[in-house]
């Protein structure tokens, strides 16, 4: 089977990425929520919410592109969401020793070519070639172009991206291809024979997933790898310093759209395949893509696609997009549009170009003469007509940087990006447990409430509808609780039970509970996402290893929202309406990862709750960081959240007040 498979599966690219049920499929008899006629598709519910949401944030996108007016609007705006960028993408490294060398190299017809191996961190080796005139040909030094790979398996050895380097250095440019993590040489997660088990898309989530809890995204080290590329070339007496491109294709389309953004060392850039926007097909249709393509609360801070494209305004900007992309090209006209715009009024209209073919989801031919055309007339005042002739490839031999093993994980010290995350979790951990030493009430309270996000005000509970044991509460526009009890709405007692499970209000251990002598008084909860509403999304995001709802997720990630912020709102909202209801004390008990949300919303609002119990295993997270394939469930992450706590610091510290019940 053609590697390109894998490519064009995992681009950024499964149209059922985030379909669980659409307007045609069936309701299930049983949801309270649909009967009542509260919630059509109580399962998309989350989504649906999402979805309005992200309506709001296109709406504020729009108000404030319109308000930049003057060149120093324009300053003001792209610094702003280039700091807010930076900080999503949580902690870089320290600039180390590159350790660069050449490991091959030889001379075709009309190019020659180095195979290079250097350090983006210690320990982290980056694989690629750099594809080179002629000296005959073109007298050097060259200005660059730095290839970045989309999702294939092959990195830097598949043929069009090859072709792209090889253009480059046929027409007296340098071009540089550089394989990603999880790709070409640089797979990480391998069986005992060192074959791939993840690889691309697969792989860049499993990253994510770990990353997250440091406050990291697999973008961080994409983006970090391409820093320290150009640091390569800027080290070469042979490559203009200041005449640095970037491009690439779907995935190399995103971070060429991140590097350009970022780094005041680009000087040119064409991205292809990726850019559209958020506010339409990408999140409502097509779904939430791999994990380095949803940054941390970017649409809260107000970046979108367009953005992307006029970070950097005016840097010569190339956008290459294809008619029947799933990366809709529609979507990615009108973020053209709104980049085009900045650019005239900076009076630079002539920098920034597009160009469509019309072509499926790939990196064109088109698109890769005229990403080379565009660098020639900015880096070399040449606009000539090129063509891409038939030049020999590099063979599986040829463009390998390792010669003497398959992986850079054979390496000396080699490093996985796990391994990193694991070393800054290792060194978050005695900072972090100096915050709980003593903690006041008032400070714990703060600490969980900012870092998971829990409203500072908690939201009133409404009682929408009832039915023989079933309450339903709304906690929020749209979002329903549905609630089962053993007692009368009207009563009043001294002391009530909360039970909340991440399998929904009948878990086995929940029925348990309802069916033992003397049980007292329970509300089984369902909050947001669990239950009748817990989204069964396509395996994009391995369910195994993220849970049934990762893409859905990615959708509160974008909106800079946690899964476990919102249930803590749902879970006090409830909790203070059952005690003004009954003036009842409560004691509350959790199942599973909904354990993870009883313990912040008994640290939030001590008042709430005489005691936690936790049922069933709750692991930290730095456990399940620690774990090559985890799992580590999405919904129940928190970005950044071992800058902070973990579950034991949580425990620990309910345990020292007198509130975790045995």
């Amino acid at each position: 089977m053609s590697k390109f498979f894998v490519f064009a599966l995992c681009a950024g690219a499964v149209f059922c990425a985030l379909r669980v049920v659409s307007a045609d499929d069936p309701v299930p008899g049983s949801s309270i929520l649909a009967c009542k006629g509260l919630c059509e598709h109580p399962e998309a519910m989350m989504r649906t919410k999402f979805f309005s949401e992200i309506d709001d944030a296109e709406k504020e996108w729009i108000a404030n592109y319109e308000a930049i007016e003057t060149k120093e609007d324009v300053e003001a705006y792209q610094k702003a969401r280039r700091d807010a960028f930076m900080n999503a993408l949580g902690p870089f490294w320290e600039r180390a020793p590159l350790n660069a060398r050449v490991t091959g190299q030889g001379v075709k017809e009309k190019y020659r070519y180095e195979n290079v191996v250097f350090e983006s961190v210690p320990g982290v080796y980056v694989t690629g070639v750099l594809f080179l005139p002629l000296e005959e040909r073109f007298k050097g030094p060259y200005p660059a172009m730095m290839v970045v790979c989309g999702h294939s398996s092959d990195g830097k050895a598949y043929e069009r991206y090859q072709s792209l380097g090889i253009l480059a250095a046929v027409n007296g440019l340098a071009g540089f291809v550089v394989d990603p993590i999880d790709q070409g040489e640089r797979h990480q997660y391998l069986n005992d024979e060192g074959k791939p088990v993840y690889e691309t898309v697969a792989a860049h989530n499993l990253v994510q997933a770990g990353s997250i809890l440091v406050g990291r995204n697999t973008a961080t080290f994409e983006v970090w790898d391409m820093t320290r590329s150009i640091d390569y070339l800027q080290s070469r007496q042979d490559i203009v310093a200041d005449k640095i491109g970037v491009c690439g294709t779907s995935g190399g389309g995103t971070q060429t759209a991140y590097i350009m953004s970022l780094d005041d060392r680009v000087a040119l850039a064409a991205p292809s395949c990726y850019i559209c926007s958020f506010f339409n097909n990408l999140t409502k249709r097509l779904g939430p893509q791999d994990g380095e393509q949803n940054i941390f609360g970017q649409l809260a801070f107000g970046m979108d696609h367009a953005d992307y494209l006029f970070l950097r305004a005016p840097i010569p900007t190339l956008m290459c997009c294809a008619t029947r992309d799933f990366f809709n090209s529609d979507d990615g006209w009108r973020s053209y549009r709104y980049a085009a715009r900045i650019f005239s009024r900076l009076q630079y209209s002539n920098r920034i170009s597009i160009v469509e073919k019309d072509a499926e989801h790939a990196y064109s031919e088109e698109a890769r003469v005229a990403t080379i055309r565009w660098a020639l007339l900015w880096f070399a005042g040449r606009n000539d007509e090129i063509v891409e002739h038939d030049q020999p490839l590099l063979t599986e031999e040829e463009i390998r940087s390792l010669k003497d093993c398959k992986s850079v994980m054979a390496l000396p010290g080699a490093k996985t990006s796990r391994d990193l995350n694991i070393e800054l979790a290792q060194s978050l951990k005695p900072e972090r447990q100096k915050k709980w030493d003593g903690i006041t009430p008032e400070a714990a309270a703060k600490l969980v409430r900012e870092r998971a996000i829990v409203r500072s005000e908690t939201p009133e509970a409404k009682v929408v509808a009832e039915e023989g044991d079933d309450v339903v509460f709304e906690t929020d526009s749209n979002i329903y609780l549905t609630t089962r009890v053993n007692f009368k709405s009207d009563e009043k007692f001294d002391e009530m039970t909360i039970r909340v499970s991440d399998k929904g209000r009948a878990s086995e251990p929940t029925n348990a509970a309802f069916a033992a002598e003397n049980c007292g008084k329970i509300a089984a909860v369902e909050l947001r996402g669990y239950g009748e509403t817990q989204a069964v999304c396509s395996s994009y995001y391995i369910h195994a290893h993220f849970g049934t709802d990762g893409c859905d997720n990615c959708l509160a990630y974008l909106l800079g929202k946690t899964y476990v912020g919102l249930r803590v709102d749902d879970l006090l909202a409830v909790a203070n309406y059952y005690r003004e209801k009954t003036g009842a004390k409560i004691k509350l008990e959790a199942e599973g990862y909904a354990g993870t949300v009883a313990l912040i919303a008994a640290i939030a609002s001590p008042e709430s709750f005489e005691s936690v119990k936790l049922i069933g295993e709750l692991p930290t997270w730095e456990s399940q960081l620690a774990k090559p394939y985890g799992p580590i469930p999405l919904t129940n992450t928190i970005h950044g959240v071992l800058n902070d706590f973990d579950v034991d610091d949580l425990i620990g510290y309910l345990t020292k007040i007198g509130k975790i019940a045995e």
